[in-house]
């Protein structure tokens, strides 16, 4: 689109400038007001041209921004990983796993619970030799972004959604600020791209499926990784993909 705009916008100046060349050897009017009229459209598809890339620009650092604030996230949730491992391995009285259990936001568990169910459910497909797979759901687009109650609201619709699609088998957490991490028993790559799908367009055929839309992260155990670590790693490496992608997207991850 931008090219054609080019040669439009190129071939209407070289018209208006061999018509004015014209109207002046050969001191006929028609060629100055075809020499005008060339220019004025030079002039419409420049302008439209500017236009266009000026909204390309705005959109491409919109995306930077919103990987950037993702990586972040990817990061700080595998030091959660790492210290939730460390904290597992110490005693609990009931009250503690109950604090940590589940997010008030979402209704979902917690993410601090998501390190351990990530790490046992990886112990067990390996025993079992039965694969899992692990999605991250991410909000990409919703109403009011930037006020604190549309982004509560926002989290529990996502939050209702995912715990109404998934299995009862299946298990789902809150992580990080707007993302929930599924963990799916006994599902390989096409099982947890389908669920992945079933969620998104769950999501798009409720009532404000047109302004909150989902992006999706898919990394199967022992597919893409053999580890609880390396499997969250891979699927957040995804869900980074569908972002530069656009929304409402899934992705999954390359094979280890």
């Amino acid at each position: 689109m931008h090219d054609r705009q080019v040669l439009v916008a190129t071939g209407a100046a070289m018209t208006a400038l061999a018509a004015g060349v014209v109207s002046v050897v050969t001191s006929q009017a028609e060629w100055g007001v075809l020499a005008g009229a060339a220019g004025v459209v030079a002039g419409m598809a420049a302008a439209a041209l500017a236009a266009r890339l000026h909204r390309a620009e705005a959109g491409r650092a919109s995306a930077e921004h919103d990987i950037t604030r993702l990586n972040r996230e990817l990061d700080a949730l595998s030091e959660t990983l790492d210290e939730e491992v460390q904290r597992a391995r110490a005693p609990q009285t009931p009250k503690e796993k109950a604090e940590h259990a589940f997010d008030s936001a979402t209704g979902l568990f917690d993410e601090r619970y998501f390190a351990v169910l990530v790490q046992q459910q990886v112990a067990a497909a390996r025993r079992s030799l039965r694969p899992i797979s692990v999605v991250i759901f991410e909000i990409d687009s919703m109403p009011n972004a930037d006020d604190e109650m549309a982004r509560a609201q926002a989290l529990a619709v996502v939050g209702d959604v995912v715990r109404r699609t998934l299995r009862e088998s299946d298990s789902a957490c809150r992580l990080g600020e707007l993302m929930i991490g599924a963990i799916l028993e006994d599902t390989p790559e096409a099982g947890a791209v389908w669920a992945a799908e079933r969620v998104r367009g769950t999501l798009l055929a409720s009532p404000v499926g047109d302004a909150l839309t989902i992006s999706a992260g898919v990394a199967c155990y022992p597919t893409h990784a053999l580890g609880a670590a390396e499997l969250v790693q891979q699927s957040g490496r995804a869900l980074e993909e569908a972002r530069r992608h656009g929304a409402d997207r899934v992705e999954v991850a390359p094979d280890a």
